[in-house]
């Protein structure tokens, strides 16, 4: 296609992937608001009752992690070679590679220096959310629960733990960090601007600052 003088070409691996990962956010917004409200794609709010609408806020959770875990899925083979790369010449010899594990400890966000491992953290993350609900639903404990039933007047009254609360923050700051790493390296685009001279750094304050002010 011409344009402009200019000859453009179209990749169908890069529309597909592109199609992937609309499908994979736009699911991931759903799936958020389900959890924040109870609604359904297919039903609304109005049409739900009270019982119905907390228990689609807890399968809601689930349906965050997964699309935040295809999120990743779908990023790190574009993160690992920049990542990778960078980690080959900050440590040239073999005795620094070897002082200097690539896939370092990954418990701790503040000390990992490569983005790949940053989307390793949360994945991570996301795998002990899941695992949390799991635990959750075979316990007889409460104290680890998401959603409780309470008996009022004789009739079953499901509500929400903290322990759902404290979830869905988590995962609404863990999706602006998967989300930051995606637009950084180009894998959705956020109209960052493309200074070559600008360091990654920048880069990410500059998405922050679109992410918290859309």
């Amino acid at each position: 296609m011409a344009e402009g003088g200019e000859i453009k070409t179209w990749s169908p691996t890069k529309g597909i992937s592109e199609e992937i990962i609309l499908e994979i956010l736009i699911r991931h917004r759903d799936s958020m608001k389900q959890a924040r409200t109870g609604e359904l794609v297919e039903k609304s709010v109005e049409d739900l009752r009270d019982n119905e609408r907390r228990f689609n806020q807890v399968r809601g959770l689930n349906l965050v992690i997964s699309a935040q875990k295809e999120m990743i899925t779908q990023s790190r083979a574009q993160i690992y070679n920049p990542n990778k790369n960078k980690w080959n010449k900050d440590f040239k010899t073999d005795i620094e590679k070897q002082d200097n594990p690539f896939l370092e400890n990954l418990d701790n966000l503040e000390t990992i220096k490569y983005d790949y491992n940053k989307l390793l953290y949360w994945l991570g993350f996301l795998r002990f959310c899941a695992k949390q609900l799991k635990t959750a639903e075979r316990t007889s404990t409460k104290e680890d629960d998401f959603i409780i039933i309470n008996i009022i007047d004789g009739i079953e009254m499901y509500e929400l733990t903290d322990n759902f609360e404290e979830m869905l923050e988590d995962l609404e700051e863990s999706y602006e960090h998967i989300y930051l790493l995606m637009m950084v390296y180009k894998i959705v685009s956020a109209g960052i601007d493309e200074d070559e001279d600008k360091t990654n750094e920048e880069k990410e304050e500059e998405a922050i600052r679109r992410i918290r002010d859309a």
